[in-house]
């Protein structure tokens, strides 16, 4: 399963290169950092338009690099728990997919494997998705009681 980026919160609300954004979730109300990302091509640059070769361009020329957003719950998370569709990390500023090694198994977590918003019910991509379901929720309720 793929999780696809967010799209941004809009042209005004979109910070300068490499900074980090900080969004409540319109689906659970929780907030998330929202970071730029790329579609990674697996030679350490970003080309979304890469052929078969991705370390040459088709056309000779190099298009221009399609930007996206994707929403990450605050904290570093073990990786381990998690798909490797869920877990990315963060190097100047970009959310880059995957853990990195320099981590030591942390990762940053896609909001969307475990919002409660946008599941029903507890998701079961992974033991860490299904966790964070739950935490989420709880601290959801605790906040939704009213004061005594």
């Amino acid at each position: 399963m793929s999780v696809p980026s967010q799209p941004g919160p809009g042209d005004d609300g979109i910070p300068a290169w490499g900074r980090k954004l900080t969004v409540v979730c319109p689906a659970c109300g929780v907030a998330t950092h929202r970071y730029r990302t790329m579609h990674y091509d697996g030679v350490n640059v970003y080309r979304p338009q890469a052929g078969p070769d991705p370390a040459r361009v088709v056309g000779g020329g190099e298009p221009e690099v399609e930007v996206a957003w994707i929403a990450l719950i605050p904290g570093d998370y073990p990786a381990r728990f998690f798909t490797a569709d869920e877990v990315y990390h963060l190097a100047g500023g970009i959310a880059w997919p995957g853990p990195h090694h320099r981590d030591y198994g942390n990762a940053k977590i896609v909001h969307d494997v475990c919002c409660p918003g946008l599941h029903r019910t507890q998701p079961v991509t992974s033991q860490g998705a299904g966790e964070l379901w739950r935490a989420m929720r709880l601290r959801l309720a605790r906040s939704s009681r009213p004061n005594h």
